[in-house]
């Protein structure tokens, strides 16, 4: 009994001290008002943080009045908000790979060149709850759950809707807002716009989204929401090739609505070789069902099939990028190639050249390795914008398009 209890004695503060702090990591005093934003000396660009607590409600109301004022005090905005994932916080090496992200936007010559004001917002959340090395891959469970619960509440939809509104106000000369999420990042943010946009007005026309462009990274969701979503603007519009527009069906979005084919209301990007989403996904979600006793599944009509049937549990058990039945394109390799003239930056050139120029036929560029070359910039959350990054000296230029 004896040995039992020293066990259990030594166990817990093992546990206890494996638990990471509640947050805010980044709270505003009235010493420090605006310790939620910080940028280079040079204001090339502003990076605000806004965190959320597991119930979805925000942990420090301040921030996200800090974040708004940079936003009030730009003139030409553009705007990026992430959403991070999984095994990260506000604190983690995600925050140093954001900033880093919008550092280099900064300083290319077609954002310098038109004046733009990059602005970035990291939207945090307990993506990571647990820091035990083994203990932490169990909360897949607890954080796909927390993340739900995140985009069920109001304040999260509130606060990516009052960020994109007030990048897009009377005054600006120009703006641009883009909305990112990765992981259970992607899981919060496909959960909480949907319902945005699908909304419609009194006057019967389908309202339009105050933000430019959202887009998930291998997020890590079932696809019952994407399927739902999709079936519902399979009913709303109808594609016209005249128009290369999606036009409104009568019931349901007024006659004559039009959007643009390329317009998406959401992309959702998957690679093919993440394990997190490709494989253990569907591994924690089977667990989850025999633990429950889920054995019964309605058979639901696939998007674009013309009333085909399939079970539901094929989308709850995958991903949307890995569900066979979702993917609507495809990133085929062209081949190698070599660097377009003119460009002037020094890593993720790729990057460069192809905000330079916008590709009818829906090709890019890629010229880094996906070998982990940030990650000895990118331990935690710190970064420095003075510090120099040499160039990898690994380029392989490659073109791809979506098909």
């Amino acid at each position: 009994m004896n040995l039992k209890i020293r066990i259990v004695t030594l166990a817990l503060p093992i546990v206890l001290a494996s638990c990471a702090a509640y947050g805010p990591y980044r709270p505003n005093t009235s010493a420090e008002p605006l310790n939620s934003v910080r940028g280079p000396a040079d204001g090339r660009y502003k990076l605000a943080f806004i965190e959320f607590g597991d119930q979805g409600s925000a942990l420090d109301t301040s921030q996200r009045s800090a974040a708004l004022e940079v936003i009030h005090e730009a003139k030409r905005p553009l705007l990026f908000v992430y959403i991070h994932g999984w095994q990260n916080n506000a604190e983690s090496g995600d925050v140093c790979r954001f900033e880093h992200f919008i550092d280099t936007v900064s300083r290319y010559p077609e954002i310098t060149g038109r004046k733009l004001n990059v602005i970035g917002v990291y939207v945090a959340w307990r993506g990571l709850d647990v820091t035990l090395p083994v203990a932490k891959f169990l909360t897949f469970w607890s954080r796909k759950s927390t993340g739900y619960t995140i985009a069920a509440q109001n304040a999260c939809l509130a606060t990516l809707s009052e960020l994109a509104l007030a990048a897009r106000a009377p005054d600006k000369t120009y703006h641009h807002c883009v909305l990112l999420g990765h992981s259970f990042g992607g899981l919060v943010l496909e959960n909480t716009i949907s319902h945005s946009i699908l909304d419609a007005s009194s006057t019967g026309r389908r309202n339009t989204s105050p933000w430019d462009m959202a887009v998930a990274f291998n997020a890590a969701d079932s696809s019952i929401s994407s399927r739902q979503l999709m079936s519902e603007l399979d009913y709303l519009y109808k594609y016209d090739p005249k128009r290369h527009a999606y036009v409104g069906r009568s019931p349901g979005a007024e006659a004559g609505s039009v959007v643009n084919e390329n317009r998406p209301f959401l992309i959702i990007l998957q690679s093919e070789n993440d394990m997190a989403t490709g494989e253990f996904f569907p591994i924690g979600t089977g667990l989850f069902n025999i633990v429950n006793l889920r054995a019964h599944w309605d058979k639901v009509p696939i998007p674009g099939k013309n009333g085909q049937k399939v079970s539901e549990s094929e989308f709850y058990d995958h991903t949307p990028g890995n569900d066979k039945y979702l993917v609507n394109y495809h990133v085929v390799l062209q081949g190698e190639t070599t660097p377009p003239s003119g460009l002037q930056a020094t890593e993720n050139r790729a990057f460069e050249a192809n905000i330079k120029v916008n590709h009818p036929d829906y090709t890019f560029y890629t010229s880094e390795h996906n070998d982990g070359h940030e990650n000895p910039f990118c331990r935690n959350g710190d970064y420095n914008p003075d510090e120099i990054r040499p160039p990898t000296g690994r380029e392989i230029w490659r073109r791809w398009q979506f098909v």
